[in-house]
């Protein structure tokens, strides 16, 4: 038996990449071999086959790209400062060009349309993640006085959520900067 001669995770990582900028659809398994380097037998005997490989990309995403940008709002005492600095942090990727590609999340779920249970799952599991974790930050932001008192929470988070992952969908459009700093502040004046 062959021994594996690539790095699993540093493929994971060029595959992930590829299939978040062109969606799976467009990503071949000509265009794997030659981001990756690494050759189609290699690729199948890692991850199966090119589905096993872009939901194991999917999933690489949830825990490192979605995990960074929202990992701020993760721990117990999160707050409004906690949130802003969330959406300051999409304004600014945007600004840099980081958003070009959207969120490979969103782009999944408007590619697979639902078709697929476990993509389906993920996609839907991470959005739940993110709403708790907003819900958390805003019921934290309330009893701080950080917040209106009658603020409805989880209508909020849901709203916050929401518009986050809009934002990434129309990220990928090239909506204009002042667009997404405009949604940004309205989405921030439901709190006062």
């Amino acid at each position: 038996m062959r021994t594996r001669e690539f790095d699993v995770n540093e493929t994971l990582d060029r595959a992930m990449h590829l299939f978040w900028e062109k969606g799976y659809i467009e990503t071949s398994v000509r265009d794997l071999v030659k981001c990756t380097g690494v050759a189609h037998a290699g690729l199948y005997s890692a991850f199966g086959d090119k589905e096993g490989l872009f939901k194991a990309a999917v999933r690489k995403y949830c825990l490192k790209i979605a995990s960074e940008l929202f990992g701020v709002l993760e721990h117990n005492n999160a707050g409004r400062a906690e949130i802003e600095h969330v959406f300051k942090t999409i304004l600014q990727m945007n600004q840099d060009g980081q958003l070009r590609n959207g969120c490979m999340l969103v782009n999944t779920a408007i590619e697979f349309s639902g078709t697929d249970e476990e993509l389906k799952d993920m996609v839907l599991g991470n959005f739940e993640k993110l709403e708790k974790a907003l819900s958390r930050a805003l019921r934290n932001a309330v009893a701080a006085g950080e917040v209106r008192k009658n603020l409805p929470v989880k209508r909020i988070a849901i709203s916050m959520a929401t518009t986050i992952h809009g934002l990434a969908a129309l990220s990928r459009t090239g909506i204009s900067f002042s667009t997404i700093e405009e949604a940004i502040l309205a989405t921030l004046e439901q709190l006062d």
